[in-house]
């Protein structure tokens, strides 16, 4: 089980934290595979040349690919997304000690808590496409981030709260979902019409912080425990409340299906609406501004999860099971083709672009690349693999 005692790690997080800046989230082990696959397809070009096969890789039955899958899957992607979650919470509360400790805080130690938010955020968009197991079955999932929500509902929902005579020393847990996870914490540290330096009610908002914080740490650990025992061994093994290897497969890819859909409709097209300057009460974290960045983290999580990270994923099942280097290929352009699209926007603020022509031209173009992937892997992956979602991925599109 993990270790839930963090006070000695908060220490050194405190310590160290004004050292980190704000990274990407989630391509490097995908893109070291993405060199591997590039390697291993021009070994491949360079033997069909000669007439030599001897190389290629010996073709795997269904039954151990599903094998080999559900294992990479839950150790080397799903468990360790969680961690990775678990680890920015962890700076996030060491940053809000140091933050609402320090009597000479500026805009720039504010900074710094923002940072950590927004890095506990991403990482938390990464898991936030993995809804299986705990994290679905106990709510959790809209309490580390209820949504969508309105800013102005989100913001009276919280100053209710703070008026209350609401002892956060007991955690939020009980509260409303709404007012205890991550975009709450955004609001408090980011809401421009009543900051939080120098508020009257400064040391009432810094324990409301620290017990957020701790609440998405809480609960996050607690899919972590699940992955790294019952759960996770189930679904390795296909048992439990899972039929087989394969249905547990099927789920994840059920999900995995249902994300992109979510990115497409609610993250894009709501706000978006009909015409300028489309709805900004339907965009998410717009009170960070973050909302495009999401949406880059959320793609690159669901391209892990199809890689398998650095280990056995779909993509090698294509090939190894299948055979269909070609496909496998052709999925992974389309997945070049939504990072170009979001590129394109120069991940400006959600509520910039869809009150522009130019802006909204951007946002058409990206929610097409992402149908345009969603297509190929409802109909050709689904049908070449006979891994079948367990609902119709052929609709929407």
């Amino acid at each position: 089980m993990l270790n839930t005692n963090k006070t000695a790690i908060l220490l050194a997080c405190v310590a160290i934290m004004s050292a980190t800046s704000l990274s990407g989230c989630g391509g490097g082990s995908s893109d070291a595979k993405q060199v591997d696959n590039n390697q291993q397809n021009n070994n491949q070009q360079n033997n069909n040349n000669t007439g030599d096969n001897s190389s290629t890789q010996d073709k795997l039955t269904a039954e151990q690919g599903y094998e080999k899958l559900t294992t990479n899957l839950v150790d080397a992607v799903i468990t360790p997304t969680y961690q990775h979650v678990h680890e920015q919470a962890i700076a996030l509360q060491a940053q809000t000690i140091a933050f609402c400790a320090d009597e000479q805080r500026d805009q720039n130690s504010l900074a710094l808590l923002q940072t950590a938010w927004e890095k506990t955020n991403l990482a938390w968009q990464q898991a936030r496409t993995i809804k299986l197991g705990p994290i679905a079955e106990t709510f959790h999932y809209s309490r580390i981030q209820f949504w969508p929500i309105s800013a102005d509902k989100l913001a009276s929902d919280v100053e209710s709260l703070l008026v209350e005579q609401t002892d956060f020393s007991q955690g939020v847990a009980a509260l409303k979902h709404q007012v205890q996870g991550l975009p709450a914490y955004e609001y408090i540290i980011y809401n421009t019409d009543m900051p939080l330096i120098g508020s009257t009610d400064f040391t009432k908002r810094c324990a409301y912080l620290s017990s957020i914080a701790e609440n998405v740490d809480t609960m996050v650990i607690n899919s972590i425990n699940a992955w790294q025992a019952d759960y996770g061994n189930a679904f390795k093994a296909g048992n439990g409340s899972f039929s087989s290897k394969k249905q547990a497969l099927e789920k994840l890819l059920t999900i995995w299906f249902e994300y992109l859909e979510i990115v497409r409709d609610n993250k894009i097209n709501d706000p978006l609406g009909l015409e300028i300057p489309g709805k900004i009460e339907l965009v998410e974290s717009v009170f960070s501004q973050t909302s495009v960045n999401n949406i880059k983290a959320n793609v690159e999580a669901l391209e892990k999860l199809y890689l398998g990270s650095e280990g056995f994923g779909f993509d090698d099942y294509l090939v190894q099971v299948n055979q269909r280097e070609d496909v496998n290929t052709e999925i992974s352009l389309h997945f070049k083709a939504v990072y170009d699209a979001l590129d394109t926007t120069q991940y400006k603020p959600m509520k910039e672009l869809i009150a522009t022509n130019e802006g909204r031209a951007q946002l058409r173009a990206l929610t097409t690349a992402i149908a345009n992937l969603r297509s190929l892997m409802s109909s050709d992956f689904v049908q070449i693999t006979g891994l079948a979602p367990g609902f119709n991925t052929n609709d929407g599109d």
